[in-house]
């Protein structure tokens, strides 16, 4: 009976609404429980464990950071002192000088540096409070005792050289002297008070020996101020943490810095013994050796305490400690605690409350869209979906259904990619039908490519073509347009459709341009390979159009026609009558003559219209780019144009002469010194007006 009970059970369908309270009312519950029961029975350990870690791992930085700061005047001590014993510097105050200069100016940490032989001479640089550097020289040889001082200001420039009477130290008497000599490594001397600055400090020294016998010692002193300093730029781990420095005896050497809480530490005159004291006998008691994490009650308040030995001090017995009191460690997390208990059991009692409506604003929508899934399926892309929700997710997952089924939609129509994310951007539905919208047109066509196809191999034609295409087809969607078809070796492009175009002519021109001057590079690679060279034809037109979705119920075509794109088509045909490139209709001159560098070139009916419209070769964006001056030939050609349709003839035929001397390779104005000389010869018809049909 159980095992049937279990296994209905386990085949149960539990509606989406039961599932989510259940689950929701049943993990808060547990969560909130579980963080009662941890926090009663696990808090205070926890804390403890934490506030020990970050002690230890503080006193390790510090530990590091302090080492890492001294290791640099070590390693120059060090390696200054190789090169005076390898005889790289020679022991002479000329070579020996500048390198205790550099050295201090390399060490921030450092207020001196200096060197130091068996004979008693000594040459040491020394920083001055106000960053000049003083340099002391003590030469005692053949019985001649000289001290020389020289001053240097900021910027290294002896200022001042003099000599001094005073020959009383001497660097062989010194502890950092002495102790070199004795260990014969480098060493860390204890704090001792310095000689020049009356104040007290380290040295790092490092003896040279030659012959196996000491030749020298070179050292760097370290103020204890400017460890002091370092201890104090420190980042407390607590408010109140004290760092601190104390030697073997627990006296202290340099400390973090003042605060009330420091006289409780360290001064004596408040409590018989200091709270460093007992930590630090606490601490040897422990063992005395190592890193060590401890708490020490002090009255009646319990303290977080670490000490590690100094490794760079290590001779000396230094440690390095910390300081802090435990309520710095879990005074906000306590409170914390006690406010994630009460919010907990607030949020408990009003979230049984409030899951439920939650749940109904998703169960709803999410309903209606599983629905619409199952149509989606059957392929049957129907109408929006509409769902109302303050929910993110359920708005995106609407959104989402309703752009895939009109992503649908338009993949079962078309092939264009660029033309298909058009039609999305658009909004437009898919149906056959059309608007009236005024657009540009653009059609381009390859100058005799019928011999081309007649001359070449088809499988170099159709890899050549592809690259002609995919060239200029780039050009003209980079410049906003759609690719309407290709015919044959010809484009079709238009502006304005599906996506609005606040300057189609503008865009349609600078294609036009680009095409031209891109299909230029082409023919040079092409001519190079040995291939045949393309010469496009381009026209462009303005005015009304169809546009929309014309086809059959299993294939659409999204196109435009009327009109319009039949005089682009025309315009782009009548090239080849004056061996032009690109030519455009009065219209589109009308919007583009500002920003584009034109000329005139007749005026002409277009076959398949009654009216006559005026054209123009499109020649450049830029009139730098030109060969001729323009402005005197359009000046000349439309003197001429004007009496040519007069029919003053042999007059226009000077004003054309005067444009074939402005521009010589010119071949419209040879076109109507032609036509000139026909018509004196044949006059037109009564009534003519310049107009060519």
């Amino acid at each position: 009976m159980i095992k049937s009970v279990l296994k209905k059970i386990n085949n149960m369908i539990v509606p989406l609404r039961v599932s989510m309270l259940f689950l929701f009312i049943s993990l808060f519950v547990t969560t909130i429980l579980l963080i009662l029961l941890v926090t009663t029975q696990r808090y205070s350990e926890a804390l403890s464990r934490i506030a020990h870690q970050r002690m230890m791992n503080e006193s390790l930085l510090i530990l590091n950071k302090l080492h890492k700061n001294l290791m640099p005047a070590q390693i120059h001590s060090q390696f200054a002192a190789h090169l005076i014993q390898e005889e790289v510097i020679q022991n002479s105050a000329l070579q020996i000088m500048p390198l205790t200069v550099n050295i201090v100016k390399m060490i921030p940490i450092a207020d001196g540096a200096h060197w130091a032989d068996e004979k008693g001479n000594f040459i040491f640089s020394l920083k001055e409070p106000n960053g000049s550097i003083t340099t002391n020289i003590y030469q005692r040889n053949h019985g001649v005792a000289t001290r020389t001082i020289i001053n240097r200001d900021i910027q290294g420039k002896i200022i001042k050289k003099y000599l001094s009477n005073d020959l009383r130290y001497d660097p062989r008497t010194r502890p950092w002297f002495l102790l070199a000599k004795k260990e014969k490594t480098t060493i860390w001397t204890n704090v001792y008070l310095f000689y020049f600055l009356h104040n007290k400090g380290v040295t790092v020294s490092t003896p040279a020996f030659k012959n196996g016998k000491l030749f020298g010692v070179f050292s760097l002193d370290i103020n204890l101020n400017d460890l002091s300093q370092f201890i104090k730029k420190i980042q407390k781990i607590t408010p109140n943490s004290y760092v601190f420095i104390v030697d073997k005896e627990g006296s202290l050497i340099i400390a973090s810095g003042d605060s009330s809480f420091t006289k409780l530490i360290a001064n004596t005159d408040v409590h018989s013994t200091s709270l460093i004291d007992r930590t630090f006998q606490e601490y040897q008691r422990k063992g005395g050796t190592g890193l060590l994490t401890f708490s020490y009650l002090y009255n009646n308040q319990t303290y977080m305490v670490t000490y590690v030995p100094s490794i760079t001090f290590a001779t000396h017995g230094w440690f390095i400690g910390i300081i802090a009191p435990q309520n710095d460690f879990i005074s906000n997390l306590r409170k914390m605690n006690l406010v994630t208990i009460y919010i907990s059991l607030s949020i408990l009692i009003l979230g049984i409350f409030l899951v439920s409506s939650l749940v109904s604003h998703i169960v709803k929508p999410l309903k209606i869209l599983v629905a619409e899934t199952e149509n989606i399926k059957q392929f049957n892309l129907g109408n929006k979906i509409v769902i109302k929700s303050r929910i993110k997710e359920v708005i995106q997952l609407r959104n989402a259904v309703n752009s895939m089924k009109l992503g649908l939609k338009l993949f079962q129509k078309y092939i264009p990619k660029v033309l298909v994310r058009q039609l999305i951007e658009s909004g437009e539905d898919i149906r056959t039908g059309g608007v009236r919208k005024t657009m540009t047109v653009l059609f381009s066509d390859i100058k005799g490519f019928t011999t081309i196809v007649e001359k070449m191999d088809p499988s170099e034609l159709m890899q050549q073509m592809g690259e002609y295409l995919e060239e200029l087809s780039q050009i003209i969607i980079d410049e906003k347009g759609t690719i309407d078809k290709y015919i044959g070796d010809s484009i079709m492009a238009f502006w304005g459709a599906p996506l609005p175009d606040e300057q189609p002519c503008h865009h349609a021109a600078r294609a036009a341009l680009r095409c031209q001057k891109k299909l230029d590079e082409l023919n040079k690679i092409w001519q190079q390979k040995g291939k045949e060279a393309f010469f496009t034809r381009i026209g462009i037109h303005m005015g009304d159009a169809i546009v929309g979705n014309l086809g059959s119920s299993e294939r659409l075509n999204y196109t435009a026609i009327g009109d319009t794109i039949n005089t682009a088509s025309r315009l782009e045909n009548i090239n080849k009558n004056y061996g032009t490139k690109i030519i455009v209709s009065d219209t589109v001159y009308e919007i583009i003559k500002d920003q584009f560098i034109l000329r005139m070139i007749d005026c002409v009916v277009v076959k398949g219209r009654t009216q006559s419209c005026c054209i123009y070769e499109l020649l450049t964006d830029d009139i730098q780019n030109l060969e001729f001056d323009l402005h005197a030939y359009n000046s000349a050609f439309e003197q001429g144009f004007l009496v040519y349709k007069q029919q003053l003839w042999d007059e226009a035929i000077e004003h054309f002469k005067r444009c074939l001397e402005i521009y010589p390779a010119d071949l419209i104005a040879p076109i109507f010194i032609e036509r000139c000389q026909h018509f004196k010869s044949n006059p037109p018809k009564p009534g003519w007006k310049g107009i060519m049909e």
